[in-house]
């Protein structure tokens, strides 16, 4: 059986790597993110039954990264209102509305005129699917990306920044 939702993912070497901007105020975990993406041509797919919503890394993944264990968190427990992850980068501009009742997660898409064309079809009722298959999805996801990070910057794992971020991500994990 096939599942309702799933996120798949993938990331090569660019030929030539691009330019990595740098940041004053932002975490180490976060700096090292923007090098990943300044390195390796990449994107994800978020399969939510036949709908699928591709994202690229860069500028994408960036954008929520830092709210991924918080939408998560929130994600626990049922939600009074819908949580997001808000994908605003020119050519993307999508939503992602996220409800919890019980074991059930609705999933919505907020797509405006000024999304990208590929996110035109993106369904903006509910969609149903398991708690364990969102969150889950989510962690092995993201938890592979730290694995990538370390794989270039193998000193960050002694950095509060990275070190808080997994914890918080397992935290979930062992709450869901």
């Amino acid at each position: 059986m096939s599942q309702a939702f799933e996120i798949s993912y993938w990331w090569e070497h660019l030929s030539k790597p691009g330019y990595c901007v740098e940041m004053v105020d932002a975490t180490r975990v976060f700096i090292s993110l923007n090098y990943f993406l300044s390195i390796y041509e990449e994107e994800f797919v978020i399969n939510v039954q036949e709908h699928d919503a591709c994202f690229d890394l860069r500028p994408d993944l960036s954008t929520i990264f830092e709210d991924i264990p918080v939408v998560l968190k929130q994600l626990t427990t049922d939600t009074k209102s819908p949580v997001e992850f808000d994908f605003f980068e020119q050519g993307t501009a999508v939503g992602i509305l996220i409800e919890r009742q019980g074991d059930k997660i609705m999933i919505s898409f907020e797509t405006t005129p000024g999304s990208g064309e590929k996110f035109q079809f993106l369904p903006n009722t509910g969609i149903p699917v398991t708690s364990d298959e969102f969150i889950g999805e989510w962690l092995q996801f993201v938890l592979v990306v730290l694995d990538a990070l370390v794989d270039l910057q193998p000193d960050i794992v002694n950095d509060e920044s990275y070190q808080e971020y997994p914890t918080r991500l397992y935290n979930i994990e062992s709450s869901k």
